[in-house]
């Protein structure tokens, strides 16, 4: 392969293949217009438009594989060879398919493409084919690219990419000109590339790290793939140095795969979590992990049991996520404050018997119900201090000292100044409640009649509205509105009454819509038709009443403050 090339070189030799290697990360290009973070693709389509000279595509790393000196791995330029195998499988299904229906196609010399070749070239020779992205993604990668089979489903955030790469080209050049569909192939065939190959990991190590696919930065993770890798080559014998870059290699192949399935954090925030738990230092992860290698005594031994602690750690990720949907308490510390939560959560599952023998009796729950009162109250109190990332730092296992610590936090938080409790109490007493954490508390209360009435409760995917649609956001509103077109307020009322908590209802976008700004009388039968009790209660107080003042107001804040004070009180 030449050191300078174009894209129609690297590809016309019909052996060649290139695969993206399993400890490389997943595709990634996006296509949203308003990121500038995720609109790569997009941007792909915009230079080939504007392109009036011959078009630069960068710099290519590729790895010769040892058994097959035909396969190239890549280890960089994954993202643009994926997406011009893309963009070719597109343009190929469009053009073939105008060529049906009596469309001929020259070339810049005036001869018919061949399109065949072009196929052969770029996407498949007899039964090879020219590139292969990551092992998990490619047999959706051959169904949809390859075959265009459009059935196929994407379960990846990566396969999602794929997917749109794929709808967005097949978008745009529908509406596009064949002339001008075809001036764009002859740009990217005619584009001109560096390469450069290597034949031992040993480089591909010392080079990735200063490598970057054009439009994505690399992720600190992958950062710190490259520098583990190198490290652990420097750290070892000449007789072992391919196998320990090897060991790295499959552990950051897992951990891959790992995120692609993780739905609420991103590689860097998993690892951000980790390095608070697990490290020592309180600096960036990278910076916490280069201190802690220097001070090993075995460098070699350190990395391996990083880079399986590290894949054991995305490995509870999802297990934390898949458990949070079935363990409320999990889920409502990730609810109340995910950031401070989520390194706690992972060194108590780290720590967990993995043995189904072991005496030990942990109960869980009350642990994570412990954290929640904790988040709970911080919430209200809006303290600048939050010790949970030091509980976490400092928690090596033992179960029994852990509970004390958050016992003890539950009551007097993490300061010895604080009046812990009595600030919650007086925030839940006071007058003034138009406070986001109050939508939480009123879920719970809502919750709350529902086990008095035998009725199953609001799922936290209810209460945080993951089924899309707006109008079924649970907002936090005034019974009697903030703006009333009935009556004018007054300052007595608006200071202790219009915001206090008893006046205040969980409700949903379009429940709102419907009862606006109206009368509380005129808005009780609306009340009482909801499918939440919470709100039934209040039609049902308006109705007995005959109106809703002050009076009301005050014996509903007193209901959800007797309710409150039982359910967060350790």
């Amino acid at each position: 392969m030449d050191r300078e090339s174009t894209i129609r070189k690297i590809f016309t030799d019909e052996k060649i293949q290139f695969i993206i290697p399993p400890y490389q990360r997943a595709y990634s290009w996006g296509t949203k217009k308003d990121s500038e973070k995720d609109k790569q693709v997009i941007q792909f389509i915009e230079d080939l438009k504007d392109q009036k000279k011959t078009y630069f595509f960068g710099h290519f790393l590729f790895e010769k594989n040892d058994e097959d000196k035909n396969k190239f791995l890549v280890i960089d330029g994954q993202q643009r060879l994926t997406t011009i195998v893309i963009f070719f499988s597109c343009m190929l299904k469009i053009l073939n398919e105008r060529k049906m229906n009596g469309e001929t196609f020259l070339d810049k010399d005036n001869e018919p493409i061949d399109f065949k070749r072009v196929e052969e070239n770029f996407l498949q020779f007899g039964k090879r084919r020219k590139f292969k992205t990551v092992e998990y993604d490619d047999n959706y990668f051959e169904n949809l690219v390859i075959k265009h089979n459009q059935e196929v489903i994407a379960n990846t955030d990566s396969k999602h990419k794929i997917h749109n790469a794929y709808s967005f080209f097949m978008k745009i050049m529908s509406n596009e000109s064949s002339m001008e569909i075809l001036r764009w192939k002859e740009i990217i065939e005619d584009a001109v590339i560096t390469t450069f190959e290597i034949s031992d990991k040993v480089q591909a190590t010392q080079i990735f790290g200063f490598q970057n696919d054009r439009g994505k930065d690399l992720t600190n993770l992958e950062k710190l793939k490259a520098f583990l890798m190198y490290q652990i080559y420097l750290n070892s014998d000449e007789t072992n140095s391919v196998d320990a870059i090897k060991y790295v290699e499959r552990e950051f192949s897992e951990i891959y795969e790992m995120t692609e399935r993780i739905e609420k954090l991103d590689e860097d925030q998993v690892l951000n979590h980790y390095s608070i738990g697990f490290l020592k230092g309180w600096e960036s992860p990278l910076e916490n992990i280069k201190k802690e290698l220097a001070e090993s005594t075995d460098k070699e031994q350190w990395i391996k049991e990083f880079c399986t602690n590290l894949k054991n750690t995305f490995s509870n990720v999802e297990l934390i996520e898949k458990r949070s949907n079935e363990n409320s308490f999990i889920g409502d510390v990730l609810i109340l404050d995910a950031y401070h939560s989520w390194a706690l959560l992972l060194k108590i599952f780290h720590f967990s018997p993995k043995n189904g023998n072991q005496k030990l009796k942990i109960d869980y729950e009350n642990i994570f119900r412990l954290m929640e009162i904790i988040l709970f109250k911080m919430k209200f109190g809006n303290y600048q201090t939050m010790g949970l990332h030091s509980f976490a730092k400092e928690f090596s296992g033992n179960f029994d000292e852990l509970y004390e610590k958050l016992t003890y936090a539950t009551n007097h938080g993490f300061q010895w100044y604080w009046a812990f409790n009595d600030n919650f109490v007086n925030y839940l007493k006071g007058r003034n409640h138009y406070h986001a954490t109050v939508r939480y508390l009123l879920w719970k209360y809502e919750n709350n009649l529902r086990r008095i009435n035998k009725v199953a409760s609001m799922p936290a995917s209810e209460y945080l509205n993951k089924f899309g649609a707006r109008n079924l956001d649970n907002t936090l509103e005034h019974i009697t509105p903030q703006n009333p077109d009935f009556t004018n307020y007054s300052e007595t009322f608006v200071n202790e009454c219009l915001n206090n908590i008893g006046n205040l209802v969980l409700m949903t976008l379009g429940k709102n819509a419907q009862l606006n700004n109206a009368n509380p009388i005129d808005k009780a039968d609306g009340f009482q038709n909801s499918t939440l009790l919470s709100q039934k209660e209040v039609g049902d107080k308006i109705k007995s009443k005959g109106k809703w003042n002050e009076e009301e107001i005050n014996e509903r804040q007193e209901n959800i403050l007797s309710f409150a004070l039982n359910y967060w009180n350790n």
